[in-house]
């Protein structure tokens, strides 16, 4: 099936990354119009240069401050005249033993990983139930399922989205809004390229997941889409994990 969103406008978090060009490419390839938000304004306008045209609008915002990241559905819905989808996709993430975590650092992660979310969905939320009909798609991680060393924030932070994701649809399933996650495993991105080469990564790849290799970001993109489309219209409360059966169970 291809996927429509015709005349839907979409906001995406994290855009200028990797997994959140693929996301953004694949919303606009499927007729939506996309709200791209990054913190990084500089690669923001790098992406704009590429996007031409009155379908896209650029928000330069920094998702640990509460107002800006409340006001960004309005704002979205007085540029490119709506909002139908919200993706969840910025993130950060610390690889630190916990003993050398600062506090300030954990709190970060989970402001931009989990706390930037509530809040987007939060003021999202309303004007959906409004309409009649909105669609939340978190990215959340295998991390969120499985605990990893070195990543005491970005695990808790993960695991709390999926249980939003699911708090989300109990609250607001009945009222026309649909809340779902993709939950990542390995992903290559133009930015990791050269360390997803090395030998330490492609041994670890075949030792943990099944299809013995990493993804690229077209691979989370297209479940994101399915998601954010009529096609999923019920699947609801649950995450989709997208890591090439790493979490599907160990291999001895």
């Amino acid at each position: 099936m291809t996927t429509t969103l015709s005349g839907q406008v979409a906001l995406v978090t994290g855009a200028a990354g990797g997994i959140g060009q693929s996301i953004c490419r694949g919303l606009r390839d499927a007729g939506a119009r996309v709200a791209l938000v990054d913190v990084d304004k500089a690669a923001l306008d790098a992406v704009a240069d590429e996007w031409s045209g009155d379908d896209v609008a650029t928000i330069a915002v920094d998702l640990t401050d509460d107002e800006e990241t409340a006001a960004l559905p309005a704002r979205v819905r007085a540029e490119l005249g709506g909002l139908d989808v919200l993706v969840n996709n910025a993130g950060v993430r610390q690889i630190v033993p916990m003993l050398e975590l600062e506090p300030a650092d954990w709190r970060r992660t989970l402001d931009v990983d989990l706390t930037a979310p509530f809040v987007l969905s939060r003021a999202a939320i309303p004007g959906m139930v409004e309409k009649g009909r909105g669609k939340i798609v978190n990215i959340a991680s295998m991390a969120g399922h499985m605990a990893f060393r070195d990543r005491a924030a970005y695990c808790t932070a993960k695991a709390g989205l999926m249980m939003l994701t699911k708090t989300i649809t109990m609250e607001f399933g009945a009222s026309g809004i649909w809340c779902n996650a993709v939950a990542p495993g390995v992903v290559e991105t133009p930015m990791t390229s050269a360390y997803f080469r090395s030998d330490e990564m492609a041994a670890s790849i075949r030792a943990n997941a099944p299809m013995e290799r990493w993804a690229q970001p077209d691979e989370i993109a297209r479940p994101v889409l399915f998601l954010a489309g009529p096609d999923s219209d019920y699947v609801n409360g649950t995450t989709l994990f997208a890591d090439g059966g790493w979490t599907a169970g160990k291999g001895y």
